[in-house]
């Protein structure tokens, strides 16, 4: 008897590491997701300088 709790428990605990391995590599893989689109929001975009003379200043 004691034999089958401990089987079941042993199988409990497994699962319960599979699935909270499961929600963490999830969770990375979102954080890494949203860091990515976070840097594409941030890159600065080109600024005007004025430099470039237009052919209408010529």
């Amino acid at each position: 008897m004691l034999g089958r709790i401990w089987q079941a428990a042993k199988v409990t605990l497994a699962l319960g590491a599979m699935i909270a391995a499961a929600l963490i590599s999830a969770d990375k893989l979102d954080h890494d997701r949203r860091e990515v689109a976070r840097r594409a929001q941030a890159a600065p975009e080109p600024v005007m300088t004025g430099s470039v003379a237009s052919p209408s200043s010529r």
